[in-house]
């Protein structure tokens, strides 16, 4: 178990261990959204707009919020992996979790989590809506002030044609914004690393087929 070694205001040294940042990213989420009972998460998604309906529910005697649904053009499919996922998984974040340390996330400080083991648990799974893939191990980015997400990484496999194919997901969570007293990211970016590879030999072909096409063009 790794521990770091944090000075406070006064000069005095405290130690930090994967289940102290926890127990501070829950307790602060916790505080920050009371009061509030549900919302409705509005977000443009590669050109479409969907909606993810949040309830607050009580998990290990704490307060988070899940989602219910999530929607586009009428339509209802599962939600994707977001913020309140990492909020969910609650002290058996802290268990599966040893701490790298601090690192920069441009001009934020953050604490690293890396979690050991993620199966079992369903974090990261839908990290694409309706994907395929299952996260086995990963990491999360918490603010070193605030304790929310700066970025989440999540590495598994894709199985496709019977081959099991090793991806990376990187989410990017930007552009905290407090709402009601919620902090939402309003920007969040998502990387699948090795995806190619998953992609249907057909449709890599008919898609690069298009491209040649389009080149083409006068």
């Amino acid at each position: 178990m790794v521990v770091a070694l944090t000075t406070i205001g006064n000069g005095d040294v405290v130690a930090q261990s994967a289940s102290d940042l926890v127990h501070s990213m829950l307790e602060a989420h916790e505080a920050r959204i009371e009061g509030v009972e549900n919302y409705t998460l509005v977000q443009a998604v590669m050109g479409f707009e969907t909606e993810t309906y949040f309830e607050k529910r009580t998990l290990d005697g704490r307060s988070v919020f899940q989602a219910s649904f999530a929607g586009a053009d009428g339509q209802r499919s599962s939600p994707a992996t977001g913020v309140e996922d990492v909020y969910a998984l609650g002290e058996d974040l802290a268990k599966r979790s040893e701490y790298r340390g601090r690192e920069s996330i441009g001009e934020y400080e953050v604490h690293v989590l890396d979690i050991t083991d993620l199966r079992g648990t369903g974090f990261g799974s839908n990290v694409a809506q309706d994907s395929e893939f299952e996260p086995v191990r990963g990491s999360v980015f918490l603010d070193a002030e605030s304790y929310v997400p700066r970025r989440l990484v999540f590495e598994g496999e894709m199985t496709r044609s019977g081959s099991a194919i090793p991806l990376t997901a990187i989410m990017e969570m930007g552009e905290y914004r407090e709402v009601q007293g919620l902090l939402i990211p309003f920007r969040t970016v998502t990387t699948i690393e090795g995806l190619a590879a998953a992609i249907d030999p057909e449709v890599k072909a008919q898609f690069e087929q298009m491209q040649r096409e389009l080149e083409e063009l006068p």
